[in-house]
């Protein structure tokens, strides 16, 4: 019994710190699947659909998909009310895994900022609770988040380091608005990730791409960015802002 417990206490640390991005369009399986893989067993896993004026009907869609990954449908829940509650504090500290949908991240970070819920989020994720988001849900994952007005950024949770972010990337031509986020902050790398992609982050080191499209990544030189792309499967590391 105690050699059980040792090691789902082991697998479930394993895993490292989280972050999954998806870049808009369809959610691939394979990424749901390695949240709900890398959630903490009997606790549950916290949907914010804080961008879109339609939570309800945000969180029933993926919750749907979610179950289809492998998730217990009571274990899904939802802090789609205006305001917050002690409760809802209290669901959020103790959570196994956190998915923020798509919709405007500026709004989702006014509401982080209004409970200061980023120390939170830093807590939760250096814990390895894994963490998801879906276009605004993943823009805001950085330092300097876009905001969705041309080039400009704005203040994120700050979970990715090193890095700016742009999602729907190839579908919707953004590559353009990246480089010039990129040359307000040279110091940081770019990630495109295009519709239908995503990818796994580990430790802010290891990337993998997952999806029928592909993951751009940004490396500043002396000259023009240049720029790899990623296919399903493909896997990168980054490390100590030093590509490797």
């Amino acid at each position: 019994m105690k050699l059980f417990i040792l090691l789902s206490l082991f697998s479930t640390l394993s895993f490292g710190k989280t972050l999954i991005l998806i870049g808009g369009g369809k959610r691939p399986q394979e990424a749901l699947k390695e949240l709900v893989k890398r959630t903490t067993p009997d606790k549950k896993l916290v949907v914010f659909p804080w961008g879109t004026s339609y939570p309800i009907e945000s969180f029933e869609s993926i919750k749907e998909e979610l179950v289809l990954a492998g998730a217990v449908q009571d274990d899904i829940i939802c802090l789609c009310a205006q305001e917050l509650n002690q409760t809802d504090i209290n669901e959020i500290t103790n959570a196994g895994g956190i998915y923020f949908p798509g919709g405007n991240q500026n709004k989702v970070m006014k509401k982080v900022m209004k409970y200061n819920l980023k120390p939170v989020f830093h807590k939760l994720y250096n814990q390895n609770i894994p963490i998801a988001g879906t276009s605004a849900g993943t823009a805001i994952q950085t330092e300097y988040m876009l905001t969705g007005i041309s080039s400009d950024t704005a203040e994120g949770l700050g979970l990715l380091k090193d890095f700016v972010v742009d999602q729907h990337f190839h579908k919707r031509g953004r590559q353009k608005r990246l480089l010039g986020a990129l040359k307000k902050h040279p110091a940081l790398y770019g990630l495109g990730i295009d519709e239908d992609m995503s990818v796994v982050i580990t430790d802010n080191k290891r990337f993998m791409a997952i999806g029928p499209s592909i993951i751009s990544f940004y490396m500043p030189s002396s000259g023009p960015y240049q720029r790899f792309d990623f296919e399903h499967g493909g896997v990168f590391y980054f490390q100590e802002g030093k590509d490797k």
